[in-house]
């Protein structure tokens, strides 16, 4: 990904990578991260200024922003309205990706089709009512009776269906891949805001020094 513009508006921090025998620490100078904005979760109820957007096979967020924005560089702001901090762990794996990191986390391919839980199934009965909700995690051997009709005293069932180590990867891989993304046309006022808030930050970390120095 390309450096954006974005993280020279964060204040620099002396990071402390080691302390030697006698105390005397070792350090390099960092952007402060420990800052990082997150947007406000009633924000997202603009739909004017949010949409959702689907996350293609392997697609990277500097791809998406070059798509959407026609740069780059706005990766980053994908990243923050959709408070990922993790980008390994919170972005979406591409298909053959994903395959290999369960490969590596069972043992196997073949391990991974072993049964995790059990979930029922959407089930409705004669009217198209729906009598029993899917997705629910059961044992094995449950069993749900219902009648066909109402006070009918002839009862169909209903049994669980087996979800493998293998299925639940690639839900948890597919909720990843829905995200909100920002409206194009608030892009460079959000980026403005963003640096804004940061120079007053910087601000009164200067002055703070100064004060405690003083």
């Amino acid at each position: 990904m390309g450096m954006p513009r974005y993280f020279s508006y964060l204040p620099n921090i002396e990071y402390t990578v080691s302390i030697d025998r006698a105390g005397n620490e070792s350090n390099i100078t960092i952007k402060d991260y420990f800052h990082l904005l997150k947007v406000r979760d009633d924000i997202f109820k603009d739909d004017t200024i949010y949409e959702l957007y689907n996350i293609r096979n392997g697609q990277r967020p500097e791809q998406i922003s070059e798509e959407l924005y026609g740069d780059p560089r706005y990766y980053w702001i994908l990243l923050q309205i959709n408070g990922i901090v993790d980008y390994y762990n919170e972005w979406p794996l591409s298909n053959t990706d994903l395959d290999e990191f369960i490969k590596d986390k069972y043992g196997s391919y073949e391990k991974s089709g072993a049964t995790r839980h059990h979930e029922t199934v959407e089930t409705k009965n004669a009217l198209g009512d729906v009598v029993l909700e899917e997705g629910i995690k059961v044992s094995g051997d449950f069993l749900f009776q219902y009648p066909d009709k109402p006070g009918q005293f002839i009862y169909k069932t209903s049994r669980p269906v087996p979800i493998s180590y293998r299925q639940y990867e690639y839900r948890l891989n597919e909720t990843k891949s829905q995200i909100n993304v920002l409206n194009p046309d608030f892009v460079i006022r959000y980026e403005e805001e963003c640096r804004d808030y940061y120079r007053k930050m910087r601000k009164t970390t200067v002055k703070s020094q100064l004060d405690a120095n003083a």
